[in-house]
């Protein structure tokens, strides 16, 4: 029997909705109850044949005569389950317009393990069946809208023959208590197969039954009585009626029911949406002029047949490509593009999807095969915009982050570099894999992001291990240098153009500042053990002093109270015993003798002690630049070498210094944060944002949106 979308029949002959809902109850029980003795059957001769057919030793073979024996067991029992499933059933029908509360707990309890597995096993199923009969049980639920305002009834009523309703029943008809979850399961897929083959006949009666009791599709009619009993004015009706249950228009503000992209807890995705809808209001006229709005199911079915073309026609923007590639799909189905519009969801949808595409594709360097299954790919996230609410929030679901992966593995390919063109080829396939996926399965997105992780995992600890290495030796020569640095500078404070004995300039400049750099190594500045060589400098300078005084007997006291300390110096300076006595005796004699002094010039450092960075670098504006972080990621673009990928691996904590990596982990630069933005400057290297290619994308426009 074809599914009636006709009119609201004959008002004058409308049944009291209890009387009408207590019908449909009673004709969906008379065709539903039987499926469960035909599910137990099927299931029972199934396993018999597997067992007459199985060797006595095959494996499984003690799971399949348990399960045999729980359906002798259950079949013995059908009137009772027959009954549990009724008594649900019923409770569902009670309930309406509400949704039944099957399980009454509070919001902090646990589910029971028969909750967590109905769950579990039951959830697949439902959805299935949803998507299977959507068009066909959308109608209904828009009878039962207008049949639910008789009860004035303010929201969006269930439908009890839901999908999601029936499989609860039938789980509950058969609990965990009475079957294992192995048998459990089967069943439920032959109730699936059964209901499958029913669900259309009972819907199209049952939409046939509500239209002939009065009850018409939300939506035409009853638009002014609807807006009236919220309280509304029909004075700002639109001239096309059927934009009235569009999202953002005042029966939805007033709450006949929210849009499925309208959650409390999505606040990014409601921005961008009202952003959207902004954008979308600058063409109401146009909207206006169509005669109707894209049917829900009109709307996916279209978009899978699009999917599956895997064609798109040219235009500027993903969202202009998109809304052609619609319009043609729905025209090979016999759908006037003059006569129809998108609804406000779709169209927000659009609107979001395509800036969101747009974007990447300026951020990012594509090729020109990468750029079209980019654009193929957005008829899938346009899906998702639709069907997920919480799409564009910065949680990141798996879909956003296998889209992120995918750019991010396309972008910036150096065609001479194999590693690089393996991971353009292993985006290529998961790209490919999600086209040919089911339209709206959502377990292709975990699982493309693990093959992902699988292919490159490899070739991560590699590249991982070698700049692990890489930084480390220079966090160690950093560090060296940054000592040597300081040493010099307290070098530079005590000779200051002093006259100076040579042998006190010789060891200030020899072993003193090679202690003091080994102290601020291994101690630290702030260690007593550098304040004791800092203060042995400042007490040598002081008795040459001294001695050019004529101190006396003082140079002597003073010299013999730090010799110990002297010793020390030189032993930590790698001399030893009798070059440390030769040493000191030096620095003795000439205290004691008359010895010209000089300013001395510090020696300066050998070619290969030459700093890592250059002397004049400034570490302080280097750590005080946030700019660049590790993991960032930078593009060096085809026109300045072979166009590659570059990685952020480590930045110093002393100087700020960043060392950029190649796809190996191998050192390319190391540069300051100064030198770095040169680069960006001049063009040398793009950055690409941290955090993923989307979620960037996506908080630029929610900048924009709160902007706006």
């Amino acid at each position: 029997m074809p599914v009636s979308t006709q009119g609201p029949g004959d008002v004058s002959r409308a049944e009291a909705p209890a009387q009408l809902m207590e019908g449909i109850r009673r004709e969906a029980t008379a065709r539903l109850l039987p499926l469960l003795g035909e599910a137990l059957r099927a299931e029972r001769t199934r396993l018999q044949r597997v067992a007459d057919e199985a060797s006595p030793d095959a494996a499984g073979r003690d799971d399949d005569a348990e399960d045999l024996t729980s359906l002798t067991v259950l079949a013995a029992e059908l009137i009772q389950h027959e009954h549990r499933w009724q008594k649900a059933m019923g409770e569902v029908f009670a309930a309406w317009p509400e949704p039944p509360l099957t399980h009454a707990r509070s919001a902090f309890s646990l589910l029971s393990d028969d909750e967590l597995q109905a769950q579990l096993i039951g959830q697949p199923v439902a959805e299935a069946l949803d998507r299977r009969f959507e068009s066909m049980r959308d109608i209904i639920d828009r009878r039962l809208h207008t049949l639910a305002g008789r009860l004035e009834y303010r929201g969006r009523p269930s439908n009890p023959l839901a999908a999601r309703f029936l499989v609860d029943c039938f789980l509950r008809a058969f609990q965990a208590g009475d079957c294992g979850r192995r048998l459990r399961t089967s069943l439920l897929r032959r109730h699936e197969a059964l209901l499958d083959a029913e669900l259309g006949g009972l819907y199209a009666w049952c939409n046939t039954r509500l239209a002939e009791a009065g009850c018409a599709l939300a939506g035409d009619s009853d638009h002014a009585t609807l807006i009236a009993g919220l309280a509304g004015s029909t004075d700002a009706l639109p001239a096309n009626k059927t934009r009235i249950w569009e999202q953002g228009n005042a029966v939805v503000r007033s709450g006949a029911g929210v849009t499925p992209a309208a959650h409390a807890d999505a606040p990014r995705g409601n921005l961008l949406r009202r952003h959207a809808r902004r954008q979308r209001d600058a063409r109401r006229a146009e909207l206006d002029a169509a005669e109707r709005s894209f049917r829900r199911d009109e709307f996916l079915s279209t978009l899978a047949l699009l999917q599956s073309e895997r064609s798109l026609p040219s235009g500027e923007g993903h969202a202009v490509r998109l809304r052609e590639g619609l319009y043609a799909v729905a025209s090979g189905l016999g759908i006037d593009r003059k006569t129809v519009a998108f609804d406000g969801e779709q169209d927000e949808a659009l609107i979001l999807v395509g800036a969101l595409f747009d974007l990447l594709v300026a951020r990012h360097q594509l090729a020109p095969d990468a750029r079209e299954r980019l654009a193929l790919l957005s008829v899938v996230w346009l899906h998702l915009a639709i069907e997920d609410a919480h799409l564009f929030e910065p949680s990141s679901p798996p879909a956003m982050q296998l889209l992120s992966a995918l750019v991010e593995l396309w972008d910036g390919v150096d065609s001479e570099d194999p590693q690089s063109i393996e991971q353009q080829l292993l985006a290529d396939r998961v790209a490919d894999a999600v086209l040919d996926s089911p339209h709206g399965d959502g377990r292709v997105f975990p699982a493309q992001l693990a093959q992902i992780d699988g292919a490159l995992a490899a070739h991560r600890r590699r590249a991982e291990a070698v700049e692990r290495r890489t930084w480390q030796a220079l966090r160690g020569r950093e560090r060296l240098d940054a000592a040597r640095r300081r040493a010099r500078l307290e070098l530079a404070r005590r000779l200051d153009g002093r006259q100076l004995l040579p042998s006190v300039a010789g060891f200030l400049d020899v072993e003193w500042r090679r202690a003091l750099a080994q102290s601020w190594l291994r101690d630290g500045e702030t260690s007593d053990r550098y304040r004791e060589v800092l203060s042995l400098g400042d007490a040598l300078v002081e008795s040459d002093g001294l001695a050019a005084s004529d101190g006396g007997s003082a140079v002597a006291d003073r010299l013999l109270g730090i010799l110990p300390a002297l010793r020390d110096c030189c032993a930590q300076s790698g001399d030893d015993a009798a070059a440390t006595e030769a040493r000191l005796a030096g620095l003795v004699a000439e205290h004691a003798s008359p010895t010209a002094r000089q300013v001395h010039a510090s020696t300066p450092p050998a070619d290969e002690d030459a700093p890592l960075l250059p002397d004049d670098a400034d570490p302080q504006a280097g750590l005080a630049d946030t700019t660049f972080a590790e993991g960032q990621r930078f593009m060096q673009p085809a026109g300045a070498g072979a166009a590659r990928t570059l990685r952020l691996a480590w930045r110093s904590s002393l100087s700020g210094a960043c060392l950029l990596v190649n796809a190996t982990g191998a050192r390319e630069w190391l540069l300051m944060p100064a030198d770095l933005h040169a680069m960006i400057d001049a063009g040398q290297l793009q950055a690409r944002p941290g955090g993923g290619a989307v979620s960037q994308a996506l908080a630029t426009l929610a900048k924009q949106a709160g902007a706006g």
